[in-house]
């Protein structure tokens, strides 16, 4: 509730203020909060020791976990503004191709699952996609506070977006589906050994969601996968990849397993590529034995 009440004005003030002026106050933010919010911290610097590798130095990792506080709460600042941006004006920030992609995932009239990760700006993306008159729900994972749940579905209700409760999410996502939809989905979530499948991330084995690789075997949706990243001048480039194409064994759980895996190796390239634009705050990999 005191996070909410905080938000509130906040989000106000940066509808409010210019962007530039904004996306400065965001740095700030993003540094204090990197500095004072000790778990994040340490969470996210396990996960791009990670993501960075064995070679990378210690003033590498810290840099790179900064930025991508710095980076959140920028996106942040999108969240705010976006109901309230000409969709034009929005659009002629970001540099994106692959469109012919999407499309051609619709014209198999079973909806299409767009598949990502924490990573880059979804905000945007989504504002974007229904910019241009495609109708796009997205499954969202509620937070302890309904003020907070409820402003994220009403701001994202102003673009003509459906956010969808995780625990109210599979019947409203067949439905969407039905209509031949885009639904999008985020599934890098930490998840203990007895849940989703075995993967390889980034080198070691976790465990992950099946949700998007179980829709596809059972209703037929195309899964696109794709980003939307910041540059440097706080502008947009992205890409939609072409459909996920997958012949099915007849073993619905080896299907579901290899098809997870796919889309976590395209996920983990385009982390490995923008690093400090995955904002991953819970600790992704689980500890090793001796630091358990």
């Amino acid at each position: 509730m005191i996070v909410y009440w905080l938000l509130i004005p906040l989000l106000s003030l940066a509808q409010r203020l210019p962007l530039r002026l904004c996306y400065s106050i965001a740095t700030v933010l993003g540094d204090l909060v990197y500095i004072f919010w000790p778990g994040g911290r340490r969470n996210v610097l396990d996960n791009m020791r990670h993501v960075l590798g064995p070679e990378a130095k210690e003033k590498e990792i810290r840099h790179t976990a900064r930025n991508s506080f710095r980076n959140y709460m920028k996106l942040l600042v999108d969240f705010a503004r976006t109901s309230t941006t000409d969709p034009t004006t929005l659009e002629n920030r970001v540099k994106g191709e692959g469109w012919e992609n999407l499309d051609n995932a619709l014209q198999y009239g079973k909806g299409v699952l767009l598949v990502g990760s924490h990573l880059g700006n979804w905000e945007v993306a989504a504002a974007i996609l229904a910019g241009r008159g495609y109708p796009v729900s997205g499954v969202s994972e509620s937070v302890g506070y309904e003020g907070i749940n409820r402003l994220a579905i009403e701001s994202r209700a102003k673009l003509g977006i459906e956010l969808i409760p995780m625990e109210y999410a599979l019947k409203r996502v067949y439905k969407a589906l039905r209509r031949n939809e885009a639904v999008a989905l985020v599934t890098d979530r930490p998840l203990s050994a007895d849940e989703g499948v075995p993967v390889e991330f980034f080198g070691q084995r976790i465990a992950w969601p099946t949700g998007p690789a179980t829709l596809a075997i059972r209703t037929g949706a195309k899964i696109v996968t794709g980003y939307l990243v910041r540059n440097a001048d706080d502008n947009y480039v992205g890409e939609i990849h072409p459909p996920l194409e997958f012949e099915a064994t007849g073993d619905r759980d080896l299907d579901a397993q290899l098809i997870t895996q796919r889309i976590v190796s395209i996920q983990e390239d385009l982390i490995r590529r923008f690093p400090d634009q995955w904002y991953m705050f819970r600790r992704m990999w689980p500890p090793e034995p001796e630091e358990s």
